[in-house]
């Protein structure tokens, strides 16, 4: 079983199992490559893995592989180096020549992780050469044919968990609660003046709450909590702005605050009391800070993002429509008890 840690749940080939079992050493591991492209709650939520793969390959060089038209928030802080795929943003000024020049410059590599799993990702593990190429594809026939190495997921475990799976394979266990190298929300929490964040933003309109209901849920928390500021955050897009909530500005507890920097929301988010959003980058910023979250969901899977380790409540109806403004209310009123 040297290295080799699972009886099911995971594929090998015969190929790399005889490396892996006579060959493989964390320590003599020189290059790895992860590949990642993703908007910016899922480049968050990529940060346990690379700082659990530094302390399991101690020498190695780590490469972060991102796409051009996503690279806000990317995790280049906690690799070596990076190396960008061109993407969608520069279609129709990349030719196939530059994408394959692009690929080459990833150079070989001892291990390969792909944690995008996309078509140009898939390129990339297939035209790169490294000895154990690793991903958790959704297509089984991808295991055998572009991945040596693979683990399986599902809806229902938390994205993150099924990338640490990968590292699990090979022997390695990860620290709970995980490390994703932000400010820590139990570090330093604002409990002289509590604060309560909402946003109502996305990558797509379909998972986020209408004006009027996002109105609602504000005014009833506001009313129902009166001992906590509660402060609605703006982001960079039109539809994300806080106009049609300026009426709330006549409760004393209630704020509306313009669009920060990614630093700056990192630490407000740390130290705020509790956030409260539907899927999106802001709610994985508030479970990498280890800050308790409400999340509304209906448009969008779950459990993938939700952490079983810490606090993080889901408000959601079984048959997937929009949760009631009762429903979310009640559960911020929970959360903050």
């Amino acid at each position: 079983m040297k290295h080799l840690w699972f009886e099911r749940g995971a594929y090998a080939s015969k190929k790399a199992r005889q490396y892996i079992e006579n060959d493989f050493n964390p320590d003599t591991i020189k290059k790895i490559a992860v590949i990642r492209h993703a908007a910016l709650g899922d480049q968050v939520v990529v940060r346990p893995f690379l700082v659990e793969a530094r302390k399991f390959f101690p020498n190695a060089e780590i490469t972060l592989v991102g796409v051009s038209n996503y690279t806000y928030g990317i995790p280049s802080d906690l690799a070596d180096r990076t190396l960008i795929m061109p993407g969608k943003d520069k279609k129709e000024e990349t030719s196939f020549k530059d994408k394959l020049n692009n690929i080459k410059q990833l150079g070989e590599q001892d291990i390969v992780f792909d944690l995008a799993s996309t078509n140009r990702s898939h390129w990339m593990v297939a035209l790169s050469k490294a000895k154990i190429k690793m991903g958790f594809p959704y297509k089984p026939y991808l295991c055998g044919t572009l991945f040596n190495m693979a683990v399986f997921r599902s809806d229902f475990q938390p994205e993150v968990e099924c990338m640490l799976d990968m590292l699990k394979l090979l022997g390695h266990n990860p620290s709970h609660p995980l490390d994703f190298a932000y400010p820590d929300h139990r570090e330093i929490k604002d409990s002289t003046n509590p604060y309560v964040l909402y946003f109502n933003g996305a990558s797509q309109l379909r998972k986020i709450l209408t004006k009027e209901q996002m109105f609602q849920v504000l005014e009833k928390a506001i009313q129902d909590n009166p001992n906590h500021t509660h402060i609605y955050l703006e982001g960079k897009n039109d539809f994300e702005k806080g106009d049609f909530c300026q009426e709330l500005l006549k409760y004393p507890n209630f704020k509306i605050q313009p669009c920060l920097q990614l630093d700056q929301l990192v630490e407000f988010t740390a130290k705020a009391t509790l956030m409260v959003a539907p899927d999106t980058g802001v709610r994985n910023i508030a479970i990498s800070t280890h800050t308790p979250t409400v999340g509304i969901f209906y448009a969008t899977v779950p459990f993938r993002y939700t952490p079983l380790y810490e606090r993080h409540d889901i408000v959601m109806k079984a048959n997937g429509e929009i949760p009631s403004t009762e429903q979310i209310t009640q559960a911020i009123k929970t959360a903050l008890s």
